[in-house]
């Protein structure tokens, strides 16, 4: 289509090759303007907009009520054609290869544009996005400010990455349009002050993107809805795995006809009751089942069964559960007793109703409808919309009792977008799930997810059977696998390199990712895991690393050891003063707010601490963190793992690394925590598995010696050994555990 509309320039006049221009763009794409009252209908302004197709000018150039003079690559002027087109355009050059001199030149040549009152557009990254990520905005704009101040405007240009003029798959043009009359979102912002640094008018352009992908509620259908849909348009693809004996591998057509059948039957037994209970390990007949609830218009509740069962108990009486849905092989092997206030719909039952002809019938009805009938007469699903609630997520609990999350459809429809984007997840993709539906990571990403992208999922209920694991992964080829640091180092010792050949991406999260352990998981297996970041209450991806990229000589970091990566498409962080709520500069640690569609609905029937963490769209994380210039995170502690002592504030997490460095081991021996102290207020407890390769006094006397503030110190009889270190079932810290383990080793002594 370019080619088309540039040798149609070349032949016509500017003003009736822009409106052949306007027409084949309408024809094209679908395009939503918000917030085009917020460009100044006269004087000058800077336009401040993230880059991610050869179009992203062209859009803006043609919405815009004024003439906007963008800064334009310098060798675009030299192509035959498209050179004219620019410079009737307004275009100002900005020099590619040249020296300072020529960029302070195009530099200035903005300036006088904005001080002749006219509008300016600049695209800050400097260069389109080759990862989908949105990159380091360059300072150039504010020397092109200096000289003439105005107002700057932020402009995002959102779901572009995928179409055919970005660098999606690492292909410009020479791949097939996803759709016709692509939907293009076009974000103006509020102007902001001339002096605005760029970090800040980054964040701004990031909350744009944000808000646009909120503007999706209405058009995302629920993840059950397009499991359907991805179903009947690939019904031989492969979709779910399950490799235990016997093993069984199901394509989408089966799939759909499993989860159809378990709905039908579920449908009689399920009561009036809104939500569902789910007590179901990570396997193939739990994903169905959660599928088929969804199905049924449930919300559904997987139920932590490596909780206490007073936490389990608690979260059937906050949510009225009156069924659960489980297996009664799964609960016998658990030993879980939960009264007999509550009904168990085993999966043997419903497994023995249906007979092989109900199958084969149900599988060929489904192969043979129109995937409308099948969608909105079969299985009435035209009126399940985004706004339901789609399950209900009960915090772990490792710092107080837990929380039920409600995250809607919307939720997490707009995070499995964001993700997809930031992971670049392909159809040919083969996810290794070993994480829990009843934690947010292995609801979302491991159950929805591929759903998402038409790829296949290879289920397996116990991620510490490393041996078992890893043979999975190799007998499989599985190319993309998500854990927690905590499980990785199960791995580094049972399964062998050959195993994990296929894996091209390897994504760790809910603990730190010790840098030792990444070195080593490296240095056996030839790839280092990538370290992001969520939590249950922002459904749950908030930011991740991904591969370096580098696609026609540009190289574009995507990696930064050490580092929880940056936001991932959609989703917007803010760095603050823990007490003032002041915005922080980069390098400066403070509180990390998160805003985006991802941000949960509420807890449960918990209005005044969902008031409490979410404050003006902003969901308050209670994590310290400081971002640097590129717009990576690192995570420097919680906010409730600091003890107060002497007017400072003392981190655990700063505390545990040194002894882990001393140590010398990747394995998590030790936890820090603190316990209330008459004379200081709080003092520091460390509890430690028993030592091998030091003696206790070597170790406290090594710490005394690795520079950390005398404060920062525990005492020498403020060391306890355990058998093990408490950690929950998602691989997490127990920190609740650990505070009560030390409250009694300390009453003891």
């Amino acid at each position: 289509m370019l080619h088309v509309v540039l040798a149609a320039l070349g032949r016509v006049g500017y003003y009736s090759c822009y409106v052949l221009v306007w027409l084949l763009m309408k024809i094209a794409y679908r395009v939503r303007v918000v917030g085009m009252d917020q460009l100044p209908a006269h004087g000058p302004a800077l336009l401040v907009c993230n880059h991610v197709s050869f179009l992203d000018g062209l859009f803006i150039y043609l919405h815009a009520p004024r003439t906007i003079r963008f800064l334009v690559w310098e060798p675009y002027f030299k192509v035959p054609i498209l050179g004219s087109l620019l410079r009737s355009g307004g275009a100002i050059p900005i020099a590619g290869e040249g020296t300072p001199r020529d960029l302070i030149r195009s530099l200035r040549s903005a300036s006088e544009v904005l001080k002749q009152g006219g509008l300016v557009g600049i695209f800050a990254e400097g260069a389109l996005s080759r990862t989908g990520m949105m990159l380091p905005f360059r300072r150039g704009f504010e020397q092109i400010l200096k000289r003439s101040p105005a107002p700057i405007i932020p402009v995002a240009l959102d779901r572009l990455w995928g179409s055919i003029f970005s660098y999606e798959s690492g292909k410009v043009y020479w791949k097939w349009p996803k759709q016709w009359r692509y939907p293009v979102t076009l974000m103006i912002g509020q102007p902001m002050p001339a002096d605005s640094p760029a970090w800040s008018v980054r964040q701004a352009v990031q909350k744009l993107m944000a808000d646009s992908f909120n503007l999706r509620r209405l058009e995302h259908p629920p993840a059950h809805r397009l499991f359907v849909r991805m179903a009947c348009k690939h019904p031989f693809r492969s979709c779910y795995i399950d490799p235990t004996p016997p093993g069984r591998e199901l394509n989408f057509l089966k799939a759909l006809t499993g989860a159809v059948l378990i709905k039908q039957r579920l449908q009689r037994r399920l009561g009036s009751e809104p939500m569902t209970g789910l007590l179901l390990p990570t396997v193939l007949g739990g994903a169905l089942a959660n599928i088929a609830v969804a199905l049924c218009r449930k919300t559904a509740v997987n139920l932590n069964y490596t909780a206490s069962k007073e936490a389990v108990l608690s979260a059937i009486q906050q949510c009225g559960i009156k069924q659960i849905v489980s297996s009664r092989q799964f609960r016998h092997r658990i030993n879980i007793d939960l009264g007999s206030d509550v009904q168990y719909i085993d999966l043997e039952d419903i497994q023995r109703e249906i007979t092989p002809l109900m199958r084969l019938c149900t599988l060929i009805w489904l192969l043979l409808l129109p995937r409308v009938l099948i969608e909105y007469v079969w299985l009435k699903l035209g009126s399940h919309s985004c706004n339901d609630l789609a399950t209900v997520i009960f915090s772990s609990g490792s710092t107080g009792d837990p929380k039920g999350v409600m995250l809607s459809h919307h939720n997490i429809m707009s995070n499995l977008e964001s993700a997809s984007q930031a992971l670049n997840i392909r159809h040919t993709d083969r996810l290794l799930a070993v994480l829990p539906f009843f934690h947010s990571f292995g609801y979302t990403v491991t159950l929805w997810l591929p759903v998402l992208m038409g790829a296949s999922t290879v289920y397996y209920p116990d991620p510490r059977q490393a041996k078992e694991v890893g043979e999975a992964a190799g007998k499989y080829r599985c190319t993309i696998f998500v854990a927690t640091p905590t499980f990785l180092r199960f791995y580094l010792r049972r399964c062998q390199k050959e195993e994990f050949a296929h894996i091209r991406l390897l994504v760790t999260g809910a603990e730190k990712l010790p840098r030792s352990l990444a070195d080593e998981f490296e240095k056996k297996f030839g790839f280092q895991p990538l370290e992001g970041y969520g939590c249950t209450e922002l459904s749950p991806v908030v930011s991740v690393n991904v591969p370096d990229v580098e696609v026609d000589g540009f190289r574009q970091v995507g990696h930064k050891p050490g580092t929880i990566g940056q936001p991932i498409p959609g989703v917007a962080v803010a760095i603050v003063h823990p007490e003032t709520n002041e915005p922080l500069p980069p390098g400066e640690p403070g509180m990390l707010l998160v805003y985006g569609p991802n941000v949960m609905e509420g807890y449960l029937h918990r209005p005044e601490q969902t008031r409490e963490v979410i404050r003006d769209g902003w969901y308050v994380t209670g994590d310290i963190a400081q971002i640097d210039e590129d717009g990576f995170l690192t995570i420097t502690d919680r906010l409730s793992r600091f003890s107060k002592m002497g007017g400072e504030m003392v981190p655990h997490q700063r505390i545990e690394e040194e002894i882990q460095t001393i140590l010398g081991t990747p394995e998590r021996v030790v936890a820090v925590t603190g316990v209330p102290d008459e004379r200081k207020g709080e003092r520091l407890v460390v509890l430690h598995a028993p030592l091998t390769s030091l003696t206790l006094d070597e170790l406290f006397d090594r710490l005394k010696q690795a520079g950390l503030p005398n404060l920062w110190l525990p005492d020498r009889n403020c060391f306890f050994e355990v058998p093990e270190i408490p950690i929950l079932g998602s691989g997490k810290l127990d920190l609740r555990a650990v505070k009560q383990l030390a409250l009694n080793r300390v009453k003891d002594v």
